[in-house]
């Protein structure tokens, strides 16, 4: 899924229910929903790759450059 696309689900998640706006943010364990915990951190660009994920901040510490970023971690 694409960054945009989120978005727009988000929007109209927004729009059908805007009481949602003031509710916690939690995320899932896994896709069969066999954890949930609560989102404590914003959003962050990196390079995801081999099912690694490296934080653009870091980037240089791990011999890559910011500009290769690929992808956007939610939490």
């Amino acid at each position: 899924m694409k960054l945009k696309e989120y978005i727009e689900m988000l929007k109209i998640l927004a729009e059908e229910n805007p009481a949602a706006l003031e509710y916690e943010l939690v995320t899932s364990k896994d896709d069969e929903g066999n954890g949930y915990s609560a989102v404590f951190y914003g959003p962050s660009m990196g390079i995801h790759e081999d099912g690694e994920f490296i934080p653009a901040a870091l980037a240089e510490e791990w011999d890559r450059e910011a500009s290769e970023s690929n992808a956007v971690c939610l939490n």
